[in-house]
């Protein structure tokens, strides 16, 4: 869970509204969680800005400014590992990480599996780049669990783009990457409200939530047709996180 070094959020415009709405969801969650998503999504920008956003900005929504984060990372970081799947699907694994330089040679799984994450993610300067590298992270230790034997792994990694694990590359990774967000922002400020216990329960709440609203977005499975190191592949992954995001902000009466 990114917990680690926390945000402190602004005091002012959607922040406030947003921040009674997080006070309140241990009594109401049912009644009040999707709002809580909602507001987080409309206070680091909307879904109209941040996925498009390369740099930290004010933004004025609602009567008030709020700080708008930034996408960019996060959206590299999908186009680098799913170029990386997909060049193990059409050129084999091996010349795949030789172009990359990476080396797997004599590695076993969990060495593999910490390379490739190693290989992912970018020191930590903001909440983009960290959250980025703590939902890849997950997501590489999602993919590796399905992988039991040595003998498996160019296999299983040839075929992953090919396969429903797909969608983990892109709609996995930014449900990961929402919530690391989101709990980078207010763990800490909560845990100063209340307590640890109620800001970790608030967390899953929201950690669930997010879940539950992604699962009703049909990832697509053509990743395989996407050049990944073109513009295309730049437009596709940002077009994904737009329309997750627009599914995360929908809410009646926010």
């Amino acid at each position: 869970m990114g917990t680690s070094k926390g945000y402190e959020p602004p005091s002012s415009g959607d922040w406030n509204s947003l921040k009674r709405q997080i006070g309140m969801l241990l009594n109401k969650p049912e009644e009040k969680r999707e709002k809580v998503v909602s507001k987080f999504v409309r206070a680091i920008g909307s879904s109209e800005r941040f996925p498009f956003a390369s740099r930290p900005k004010s933004v004025s929504y609602g009567g008030g400014k709020s700080t708008s984060f930034k996408s960019s990372s996060a959206r590299k970081t999908v186009q680098n590992v799913a170029s990386f799947f997909s060049d193990i699907n059409k050129v084999g694994l091996e010349e795949a990480t030789k172009s990359r330089d990476i080396n797997l040679e004599n590695k076993n799984i969990d060495e593999v599996k910490d390379i490739l994450i190693d290989y992912f993610i970018v020191p930590a300067v903001d909440s983009d780049t960290a959250c980025a590298s703590l939902a890849i992270e997950t997501v590489m230790e999602n993919l590796f669990d399905d992988i039991s034997e040595e003998t498996e792994l160019e296999e299983f990694l040839s075929n992953v783009i090919n396969t429903d694990r797909a969608k983990d590359l892109v709609c996995g990774f930014y449900e990961n990457y929402m919530y690391e967000l989101f709990a980078r922002t207010f763990f800490e400020d909560r845990t100063k409200h209340s307590n640890q216990n109620d800001a970790t329960e608030i967390l899953d709440i929201v950690k669930e939530t997010i879940h539950e609203k992604i699962s009703t977005f049909q990832c697509t499975n053509n990743l395989k047709d996407v050049n990944f190191n073109s513009q295309e592949g730049s437009d596709f992954v940002q077009g994904v996180l737009k329309e997750i995001m627009e599914i995360l902000e929908e809410e009646d009466d926010v």
